[in-house]
């Protein structure tokens, strides 16, 4: 029996061990998604596209850059002495209308990115909250078998009083160690399913784990809320982020036929320049030095690029947009109902166990290790017992998670969030 006992010591003791190699911290479920939204890496990356976006404003607000031209000519001959000169010039391009057009469309696509970004951040929110959750389920389910084995060395313990005087091994004594060894399996293999969870937690939270690994708090999440279908489907229509999104790809859509539109608009060079002229000394044509002034203006003629290439893309963009909002709305809406049947589902299926259940299962069990205890019954209907309960329990919490779980999709859904 002696042995038996040092098998729970030495499993706890490891457990131990494990986790004194790491500093764990605990941390709450809003804790927990603040560390992700200021740490996860590849959020961190996404973030990165509004400054993108932003250089693309500063991009469009450019003015174009005027241009300087000088020149030399020389007409001096030794025989004719014909003179020579330069001129300095001036010239800018301008685009009417394009520098406005860009910028609009620039401003707009900043806002798609960052609504797309609000989106990226609801589904990455979604999925570390389902890891949350999980994991906290797997820590409920780790601490059952836990207690069932510390029940099963009790039982082992209290036969091995009982039994001193006999030289014997009965039967109850063979499935009890039998028993026990499945539990003890059981444990490890939830107890290495834990530590993957805790790194997965740790990973959405940006960091390796290497030394700090970052766990739940081991709190239930009750919640009792009501949902009206019909209310809520308006509510996701209105503040989903890819609906948003969908909205301003339809207004980029329409500010880059705008710019198509002005891209139309020919560009034209104007132009300003000072020349000087030396004194030409020649007999037939004499002339003093001079100086002049000329200002120029020189517009494209065109020919063959209308712009209706671009124009009939981005026209065609505009409608692919529309498309993709009414299928955008279509498939919020879906994924609202279903959501919103699951947390049905997950309700009724919750109050099964807590019309009673579990504690009938349990003075099921009580009853039957007394019996036990006082040589009514064999083991094996304590064992029985402790199955049927370990599995109600075990259905109990994963129906707690379950309609947490099924809580934080609806919420995701609809585009809020008030889980807690």
């Amino acid at each position: 029996m002696k042995r038996k006992s040092l098998l729970l010591i030495v499993f706890l003791t490891a457990f131990t061990y494990t986790a004194s190699a790491q500093m764990y911290i605990q941390l709450t479920l809003n804790e927990y998604l603040e560390r992700v939204r200021k740490g996860n890496l590849e959020y961190a990356a996404e973030r990165l596209s509004i400054e993108f976006a932003d250089a693309e404003i500063i991009s469009a607000s450019v003015f174009n850059e005027p241009s300087i031209g000088l020149s030399y000519y020389n007409n001096e001959l030794k025989s004719m002495q014909m003179g020579q000169g330069g001129i300095v010039e001036i010239s800018k391009t301008i685009s009417p209308g394009r520098r406005s057009a860009a910028i609009q469309l620039a401003r707009g696509e900043k806002e798609l990115t960052t609504a797309l970004l609000t989106d990226y951040f609801r589904r990455l929110r979604e999925e570390a909250t389902y890891t949350w959750l999980e994991t906290v389920k797997l820590r409920e389910l780790f601490e059952i078998r836990r207690n069932s084995y510390k029940d099963q060395i009790k039982i082992m313990e209290s036969d091995s009083i009982r039994r001193a005087h006999i030289n014997i091994r009965d039967l109850d004594a063979l499935q009890n160690k039998v028993e026990t060894g499945i539990l003890f399996s059981e444990i490890i293999d939830l107890e290495r399913e834990l530590y993957s969870m805790y790194q997965s937690i740790t990973n959405f939270c940006g960091i390796g784990g290497s030394d700090t690994v970052y766990i739940p708090e081991r709190k239930n999440i009750w919640n009792n809320k009501e949902f009206n279908l019909n209310q809520i489907l308006e509510s996701a229509v209105e503040n989903r982020a890819d609906i948003i999104a969908a909205l301003k790809e339809i207004d980029v859509s329409k500010y880059a036929i705008k710019a198509a539109k002005k891209e139309k608009i020919p560009e034209f060079d104007i132009f300003m320049g000072y020349g000087f002229n030396s004194e030409v000394k020649n007999e037939l044509a004499p002339a003093p030095r001079h100086n002049g002034i000329e200002f120029g203006i020189s517009i494209p003629i065109p020919l063959s690029n209308r712009g209706k290439g671009e124009i009939l893309s981005a026209t065609a963009r505009r409608s692919q947009a529309e498309i993709r909002y009414s299928q955008s709305v279509m498939q919020v809406k879906s994924e609202v109902v279903n959501a919103y049947n699951s947390f049905l589902s997950a309700d009724k299926k919750l109050k099964l166990f807590t019309g009673g259940l579990v504690r009938i299962a349990k003075e099921v069990l009580d009853e039957k290790r007394e019996e036990y205890y006082n040589g009514d019954i064999h083991l094996i209907e304590v064992m029985d017992a402790q199955r049927s309960y370990d599995e109600i329990l075990l259905s109990f919490y994963s129906t707690i998670y379950e309609k947490s779980q099924a809580l934080v999709r609806l919420e995701s859904a609809i585009g809020v969030w008030n889980i807690e």
